[in-house]
């Protein structure tokens, strides 16, 4: 697995919030009060991307020379996996 890299963490939790959504139908991510929304395929209402995901979606990112674990819902993770 490669690990992609990035120059800061705003970036990094961008890129992995939209390929989740990408990855699962869902559609015009968002952050708002430092949650992040999207909305489900078919639906007009948006849903906080943490309460949707499940426990098995972590993304290790390299930011400089750190790696860390990032949730599509932008919050790290507690260790790599």
């Amino acid at each position: 697995m490669t690990i992609p890299q990035y120059a800061d963490l705003r970036s990094a939790i961008d890129d992995i919030c939209q390929a989740w959504c990408q990855a699962n139908g869902y559609t015009d991510p968002f952050c708002r009060n430092g949650e992040w929304w999207a909305f489900p395929p078919h639906s007009v209402m948006p849903v906080q991307i943490k309460t949707v995901m499940g426990a098995d979606c972590y993304y290790p990112v390299k930011i400089g020379p750190l790696t860390l674990t990032i949730w599509p819902d932008g919050t790290l993770a507690s260790a790599l996996e």
